[in-house]
């Protein structure tokens, strides 16, 4: 019975085990049914090579390489392909691998390269003729070729350390040395400098200015601007026309003329603060002063007369010490601006105290209160109240509307008021306001005088009564200021 039962029992198990394996069975062929359909949908699969038989290049796939499209390629095929792509197209392509980078450089180095660095110029019959529109578009597109140049350089050798970019810019400058020439000879030195400073600005936007410095200092060794600004500094001033004009050119279209207000303030200390502030004076004004109209030769002696355009005359040198007194970096302080305003005023002659009122003016009430006041401080009341009588003047002009007249006596009598309190003794209150007062009575009895001996004339001419006419209506309106405001120097 025992046998019986455990035989029953075996058979019961073994009946269990082939219908389970048969279940499991069924189960595993409906899964390798439903195969077909779970690959459709899976995006990584394997392409034996017939799938690639009969498709157009645009359409294979991407191969997982670092060249992507361009590995199937021979080289000589990919550098054919980047002869016919934009500026803009090789610096895309260079941040996308190191290995499509160093494809980019080595074209671009390249004598089929030297092609795509080298800006095309076309020699026209008007190109003489600065003002002519077929010289603004050819200056037109060759800076825009620098730019795109700059910008293609940058990022490819964004990865790179500051010392091998600068050495990358000097393969590329040495590729466009011969076009620097042909620019200077057709399109002018001026437009071919300019063309260098779209390049360095497109090239160093972003820098720290530790970075900046290095490619100052590079710039400065490569086209040995510190030798010929020496050779300047050496001789007296107009001497070397020559070499001031290439001083001016090169600095303002290299550094200056392409960067913003804050980046201004920077590049200025780097060209003017390695020397005294005797040769700082003179930079400044060779980079800002006065020129002829042609723009050759610096009008050195302009500053010791009075001209009707002194105001146009000095409006760069002016912009350029509104500069110094926007400057955030810490590079010029307050003691700096007044000795170089001061060793300015005296370069190669010293200027008409008329020609520094109106400078003054032009600088800015920031600057008209730290020069001034320092004068104020130092008891100079002599040249303190010529200056003021011919602000006056200049504040008080004739193409003013009402307006602006008022705006103008209300900022001098302010400015009258914050030198008052500078003063040290209440005398000196006193002596100030009346020099000023007794230089309008010289003026007028000189103009009296002069006419007075001459005896051929019995009247005043008209330009010259208008002058004392005016000067009479100025003294009016600032004596009719000065009793409204109630002024009184504590």
């Amino acid at each position: 019975m025992y046998v019986m039962e455990n035989r029953e029992t075996n058979v019961d198990n073994k009946t269990k085990r082939q219908r389970l394996a048969k279940k499991f069975k069924d189960i595993e062929e409906n899964v390798y049914s439903l195969r077909p359909s779970i690959c459709r949908y899976m995006k990584c699969r394997k392409r034996t090579a017939r799938h690639l038989d009969d498709k157009p290049f645009d359409q294979l796939p991407v191969i997982s390489t670092k060249r992507g499209s361009f590995a199937p390629l021979p080289l000589e095929v990919i550098l054919r392909i980047l002869s016919h792509a934009s500026l803009h197209s090789l610096g895309i392509l260079t941040l996308s691998s190191k290995e499509m980078r160093n494809l980019v450089l080595m074209y671009v180095y390249s004598k089929e390269g030297y092609k795509r660095v080298v800006p095309s110029i076309t020699t026209a019959a008007d190109a003489e003729e600065f003002n002519s529109q077929e010289f603004k578009e050819e200056s037109k597109q060759c800076q825009k070729h620098y730019s795109q140049l700059g910008i293609m350089l940058k990022r490819s050798t964004c990865l790179f350390s500051t010392r091998e970019r600068l050495s990358q810019v000097g393969k590329i400058l040495d590729q466009l040395r011969d076009s620097h020439v042909k620019i200077c000879t057709e399109l002018g030195s001026d437009l071919a400098y300019s063309c260098y400073g779209i390049f360095l600005h497109a090239f160093i936007a972003g820098w720290e200015d530790d970075e900046k410095v290095k490619a100052f200092q590079a710039i400065k060794g490569a086209s040995l601007l510190e030798e010929r600004i020496g050779h300047v500094m050496k001789s007296k001033p107009a001497s070397l026309s020559g070499y001031e004009r290439y001083v001016r050119v090169f600095c303002k279209e290299i550094f200056l003329n392409k960067s913003t207000l804050a980046d201004k303030s920077f590049w200025l200390a780097q060209i003017l603060k390695p020397y005294p502030i005797y040769f700082q004076a003179r930079l400044m004004f060779i980079l800002f002063g006065p020129t002829e109209p042609d723009g050759e030769n610096i009008l050195w002696a302009q500053m010791a007369m009075t001209s009707t355009s002194i105001s146009q005359d000095l409006m760069e040198l002016s912009n350029a010490f509104q500069i110094f007194q926007s400057d955030v970096r810490g590079l010029w302080s307050s003691d700096d601006i007044i000795s170089l305003f001061d060793e300015i005023t005296v370069i190669s002659t010293e200027w008409d105290i008329e020609n520094v009122a109106i400078f003054l003016k032009l600088c800015g009430d920031s600057m008209c209160c730290e020069v001034l006041g320092n004068k104020a401080i130092n008891g100079r009341l002599s040249e303190l109240s010529y200056i003021m009588y011919y602000m006056w003047q200049y504040c008080s002009r004739s193409n003013l509307t009402a307006v602006q007249l008022k705006k103008e006596q209300e900022w001098y009598v302010a400015l009258m008021q914050h030198l008052g309190k500078l003063l040290p003794r209440c005398k000196d209150h006193r002596d100030f306001v009346q020099q000023i007062f007794t230089i309008w009575e010289d003026y007028m009895m000189e103009t009296l005088e002069d006419h007075g001996d001459n005896d051929s004339q019995v009247s005043l001419q008209d330009d010259e009564r208008i002058r004392f006419k005016e000067s009479l209506q100025s003294l009016t309106s600032l004596t009719t200021t000065l009793l409204t405001r109630e002024m009184r120097f504590k």
